[in-house]
């Protein structure tokens, strides 16, 4: 279009100037015949500059939207092509005819800085008759991410079937170890220690170890707090005292038995009486049945001692009595090491799978609020919270889990667990707690619609499945990326 006007531009132009040529009335045919290429010139700087701004915003835009993509997967092997993909999106090959060099990628990964730079050369038109025949626009664009008072809870399903293969010579717990870390890389970066970055670890299975990762339970320490009478849900006696274990923040409505490995039933009766149901929540409940003022150490009636118990012995054939897991909480803190050596002990993994459990423990470690209250409870500045869920299996109810076997054995107790589920998730959201969930080598259908109502949306960067080891790693990446803010700084 622009050549075609031209064309018409010059063959009009020439015309003109053919009849000056045979005009003999005197002087003004000379005086037409010079005036006329500084007018052309005039003409042509107001129409390229025009031109060349518009390439300038186009190129601008282009590189902002090709920044902010290439920020989110900085530490991505897909970095690189992501960017071009989104530059060439916002600025079309062979936009207003210019050629188009970049954009240049320079990345400071110490400082989680992205800078990109392009320009572009473009024909003029009217310039050409003061001999200008292009002009070229440059424009580059630095992005820092950043992550600012983020407080995240890993909580990680170590159930037995987490010891089944994940593809490359890995188990899935080995997947899940190797991703976690990949993880904490990407948000601490380089750094040992970051002020604003918070991490905490909660692994499960049928059931929750609420103990400090690492302190070991010692019965003779175990001490108590005097507390407003309160009923106990599970006795219905009047009592006035509490129980702490030395090992442990969490509150205990019972003295943990000798030989505590740190474990505690979910708070819930299944009674009829869906008001007084602790468990969906993060706090205390008080209930004219009873109240929620701690929770209840599982014992040996609910898993085996090195003799039997009694719950176990007696309990049917292919039912849930496995030992607690034996590594505990890892509260929120900031240092690189600590929760890559938590991690790292995610080993034998063992039991059947009580998702609430594992779910409701990583928002009570989120919560600046008793027991785990390592999270600031006055921010001086906006905070994300975030829990990342992985699990691989459906849950699974028996003896000596988190809910006792109340609402059943096997799979007979899946749909009351899934309920329980999904009002601890809704709860959680309703607090603005944003939860990443990973389906792990699981392909199953209800668990996926499960999974993704649990999760804040029911997509990427919410919800994933990852069918292997390969692909847990690329999902832990992209979740990384997502918690980590953005902000153009140039």
């Amino acid at each position: 279009m622009t050549r075609s006007i031209t064309r018409i531009f010059w063959r009009n132009l020439r015309r003109g100037l053919d009849a000056i040529a045979r005009d003999r009335r005197g002087g003004i045919a000379v005086f037409l015949a010079t005036a006329i290429v500084p007018l052309v010139g005039f003409l042509g700087l107001a129409v390229d500059t025009t031109r060349g701004y518009l390439v300038k915003s186009r190129l601008s835009q282009a590189l902002d939207a090709a920044g902010l993509a290439g920020g989110r997967v900085i530490f991505s092997a897909n970095r690189d092509a992501d960017i071009q993909m989104y530059f060439a999106a916002n600025f079309p090959p062979g936009y207003m005819g210019a050629a188009v060099t970049g954009p240049s990628i320079v990345v400071d990964a110490e400082s989680e800085k992205l800078s990109l730079q392009a320009s572009a050369v473009i024909d003029t038109t009217f310039l050409r008759v003061l001999g200008i025949e292009n002009m070229t626009v440059r424009s580059e664009v630095e992005v820092t991410r950043q992550t600012q008072l983020l407080d995240v809870v890993l909580s990680i399903d170590v159930s037995g079937s987490m010891s089944s293969s994940a593809g490359g010579g890995q188990t899935r717990i080995q997947a899940a170890r190797s991703a976690a870390n990949t993880l904490v890389g990407i948000l601490f970066g380089d750094d040992e220690t970051k002020d604003l970055l918070k991490i905490g670890l909660v692994p499960w299975n049928s059931k929750v170890n609420v103990t400090r990762n690492g302190v070991a339970f010692n019965s003779a320490l175990t001490t108590t707090q005097a507390v407003p009478t309160f009923k106990n849900p599970i006795t219905g006696a009047n009592q006035s005292l509490l129980y702490y274990a030395n090992n442990s923040p969490v509150p205990l409505i019972n003295a943990p038995p000798s030989g505590w490995r740190g474990c505690v039933y979910n708070r819930y009766k299944n009674d009829g009486n869906s008001t007084n149901d602790a468990d969906i929540y993060e706090g205390d409940l008080l209930h004219t049945s009873g109240d929620w003022m701690g929770w209840q150490p599982i014992g040996a009636e609910g898993e085996p001692t090195s003799s039997g118990s009694t719950r176990c012995s007696s309990a049917p054939s292919g039912s849930e009595c496995t030992a607690c897991f034996t590594r505990g909480i890892t509260a929120l803190q900031n240092t690189k090491t600590g929760i890559t050596n938590a991690i790292n002990q995610l080993t034998a993994p063992g039991g059947n799978t009580n998702a609430p459990a594992g779910l409701g423990w990583a928002w009570r470690v989120l919560t600046p609020a008793a027991p785990w209250n390592e999270a600031d409870p006055n921010p001086l500045y906006r905070r994300q919270q975030a829990i990342v869920l992985l699990t691989d299996g459906e849950n699974v109810g028996g003896y000596g889990d988190g809910y006792n076997a109340t609402f059943g054995i096997n799979s007979a107790a899946q749909a009351s667990m899934d309920a329980r589920l999904r009002l601890l998730a809704a709860n959680m959201k309703a607090t603005g707690v944003v939860i990443y969930v990973i389906q792990f080598a699981n392909n199953s259908s209800s668990m996926q619609a499960l999974l993704k109502e649990i999760a804040t949306g029911p997509d990427s960067p919410y919800y994933h499945y990852a069918p292997n080891g390969a692909t847990l790693q690329q999902v832990f990446r992209e979740v990384a990326n997502n918690l980590s803010e953005l902000r153009l700084s140039k």
